[in-house]
């Protein structure tokens, strides 16, 4: 633990009634590589079971919420909580998301080459989410509108997925994660407001973390992202507000009505139209008007789940 390269990292879990079988794979392959573990369970039926897998490895907490507070909530919860260790670096992590042997060491390395004065200015190292999204030619659009600039084994990008980030512990010092978004573009916000104060959101070319963006459909060759009404609606109302106050590019949130609204109708068949249509027209409304955190709409649970 005393590595130069590594220095001091704290891990950060967020859970939501996980597969206990592969939360088990995601802390077992976190363990070797980071100082600790922090779980922060939100509101999970099965918490009881998550607090029993987390009791199972050294070094590893466990932080129970009474309720689902949300993405930006619980990470919140956790940072907060390592960071009274005074780490280096905290990794975000989702429920599901296996980081491969030696990832954590090895990032830290490729980011210790770089120039000393671009070190000082990175806030975010990123791990690529494999497998990734190699649908169709819009998604990988979306993907190229997220670059900002190549810097050796990395690529300067707009925004990165919260899960296998190392975030600089003094940067999570002076920001927080937005808990009125609950779900959805969490992640783009906090790196809007990484960027805004002047500091880099970097992710590697070639180190991976097991992560599958979203649900999938479509036979092997061409697969597609794919969420069910409730996650459809976080994301355009969360993607309306951010863009309608710039902390989102507005060609990108094109691309995500046009990818998710065409996955949510065929996934549900052509009679969700109308409820696609619904789901996408309330999440732009609420987005537009600000009303934000949790929302129960019947709607909401109707069509695949």
């Amino acid at each position: 633990m005393s590595d130069p390269v590594r220095n001091k990292v704290r891990a950060v879990v967020v859970t939501f009634n996980p597969d206990l079988s592969r939360l088990t794979q995601v802390v077992e392959s976190l363990a070797p590589q980071v100082d600790s573990i922090v779980i922060v369970d939100n509101g999970s039926r099965n918490s009881d079971d998550v607090h029993a897998v987390a009791q199972k490895t050294a070094g590893v907490d466990f932080l129970g919420l009474p309720d689902n507070m949300g993405i930006g909530a619980a990470l919140n919860v956790g940072s907060r909580h390592v960071l009274l260790s005074k780490p280096d670096w905290i990794l975000t992590m989702d429920q599901d998301t296996v980081v491969h042997v030696g990832g954590v060491d090895a990032i830290l390395a490729s980011f210790t080459s770089l120039k000393r004065e671009l070190q000082d200015r990175v806030a975010i190292l990123a791990m690529r989410p494999h497998p990734q999204p190699s649908s169709i030619w819009i998604t990988r659009y979306a993907d190229r509108l997220l670059v900002v600039s190549d810097l050796e084994s990395f690529v300067e990008r707009i925004g990165v997925i919260t899960s296998g980030n190392l975030v600089r512990a003094d940067v999570l010092e002076r920001l927080s994660f937005n808990e009125s978004l609950f779900i959805d573009q969490v992640d783009f916000d906090f790196c809007f407001s990484v960027r805004h104060l002047g500091y880099r959101v970097l992710q590697h070319k070639s180190i991976s973390m097991d992560h599958v963006l979203g649900e999938r459909f479509g036979d092997t060759d061409r697969e597609h992202p794919y969420e069910n009404a409730q996650r459809v609606y976080y994301i355009i109302r969360n993607s309306t507000y951010l863009v309608m106050r710039r902390r989102l590019p507005l060609r990108f949130y094109f691309v995500q009505m046009v990818v998710f609204s065409g996955a949510f109708v065929s996934m549900n068949g052509a009679g969700s139209v109308l409820h696609c249509a619904l789901v996408v027209l309330r999440g732009m409304l609420d987005g537009a008007l600000g009303r934000l955190g949790r929302r129960e709409y019947s709607f909401l649970k109707k069509g695949r789940r």
